[in-house]
């Protein structure tokens, strides 16, 4: 395929998610490329070349949530394995403010930079498991990278685990 991008895109290095409305619809998709023309969106959303999107986003870098109007360029409903580009459509951007391109364009050539101000000292990431019994042997091996037991509550399906670890 030849490539037809005017400016470069960033590949997102994880993920990060957005919402693509279709038509007054809302459907959450995976952002895996962005650029000041358009991004590349893991979905298997079915759409027609004629359809009003809107791509709903956090603005990289700023915080800022945008809506950018855009349009259908291509989609592939499999997963390529030679290029190993997986199921998804293009869009391409039009009628954007002149702000929102430039940061989008800051992001496409910088990528992500670290914050100036230092993390916060207590900054946790949570993960919850339901398990019909307390393994103990499972939590021993979570402990090894890490995760704390937090809390274990009742659940329809036996035991919620809250883990913690910080990041």
């Amino acid at each position: 395929m030849k490539e037809r991008r005017r400016a470069r895109r960033r590949t997102i290095p994880f993920v990060r998610s957005a919402v693509l409305e279709v038509d007054g619809r809302s459907h959450i998709v995976a952002l895996l490329d962005l650029g000041p023309d358009g991004a590349f969106l893991q979905t298997r959303t079915p759409l027609e070349p004629t359809q009003s999107l809107r791509l709903r986003l956090v603005l990289p870098r700023s915080g800022q949530e945008v809506v950018l109007p855009c349009q259908l360029v291509w989609r592939s409903d499999t997963f390529d394995a030679v290029t190993g580009r997986p199921a998804g459509l293009a869009v391409r951007f039009h009628g954007l403010d002149a702000g929102v391109v430039r940061r989008v364009e800051e992001f496409a050539l910088e990528g992500f930079l670290p914050s100036p101000n230092p993390a916060p000292n207590a900054h946790y990431e949570y993960r919850l498991l339901d398990r019909p019994e307390v393994d103990t042997e499972e939590l021993n091996h979570l402990g090894f990278d890490g995760w704390r037991l937090a809390a274990a509550l009742p659940s329809p399906a036996g035991v919620r685990l809250v883990l913690l670890r910080r990041l």
